[in-house]
């Protein structure tokens, strides 16, 4: 069940279960900053471009890289599919910068999703600065990854090309996992199927205080293979509360 909670003047709507009092719903409030989004009746502005997101699809030497909803999925789903070839893939953002650290604003961001190949696929999911190559090297942001090469996924700071990375979990092929992290009072926490695994200080030297950031989204297969590799995303939420 759902129930409201008060922070700073707004009110967030939160999990009542005392084992996910950290997973955030919605926000409603004036100084409430968020991205919900259940991909559910999700606005297309073209073929493969969510209206107000910028896609970079990348197809070396051709082929059908693709950002679509999954047809007949209860409760909705995006599908970031690649081509053929190494490196295909979507490099999905919010037009627009909105998200701050430089005050100690809470924050929210979660995200349920899987991949076909986890070992085979870089997954990003997060808030990060502008940037059409999020796999390729960004450089500043707060969020998930799954490494094409490992297939952990992990919490990763980053301040100005330099990370902190904090491995969370392995991840299984065709698997759901709910990756979330909550920031207050100077700490951010990070759950795992909802279980705390890690916090990071926001006093750690990668903790991206000096940039505006958006919501992002990236898969990138690390292979060529026939048919492509697929990261399915159930919901993805970014909500922050822009006072202190």
């Amino acid at each position: 069940m759902a129930t409201f909670q008060e922070i700073n003047g707004n009110y967030v709507i939160r999990d009542s279960d005392l084992g996910l009092t950290h997973r955030w719903y919605d926000a409603v409030g004036p100084n409430v900053c968020k991205m919900v989004e259940d991909f559910v009746d999700t606005p297309f502005s073209a073929a493969d471009q969510l209206a107000g997101w910028l896609n970079t699809e990348v197809d070396v030497g051709g082929g059908d890289t693709t950002a679509t909803l999954v047809a007949g999925s209860v409760g909705g789903e995006l599908a970031l599919k690649s081509a053929e070839n190494e490196s295909d893939g979507n490099n999905v953002q919010l037009l627009g910068e909105a998200f701050y650290f430089a005050d100690k604003y809470p924050t929210y961001i979660g995200a349920k999703f899987r991949s076909n190949d986890v070992d085979q696929t870089e997954v990003v999911l997060g808030l990060c600065i502008s940037d059409t190559d999020l796999a390729g090297g960004m450089t500043d942001g707060l969020y998930f990854r799954v490494l094409d090469t490992i297939g952990t996924l992990q919490l990763v700071a980053e301040k100005n090309s330099a990370e902190t990375i904090i491995g969370l979990a392995t991840l299984s092929d065709d698997v759901y996992v709910t990756a979330e992290m909550l920031y207050t009072d100077g700490v951010v926490k990070a759950y795992i199927n909802g279980v705390q695994v890690a916090q990071l200080a926001d006093s750690d030297p990668n903790f991206p205080d000096d940039e505006y950031l958006t919501p992002s989204m990236a898969s990138v297969a690390g292979e060529a293979v026939v048919g492509g590799n697929t990261t399915t995303i159930d919901w993805f939420r970014c909500i922050q509360i822009q006072t202190v």
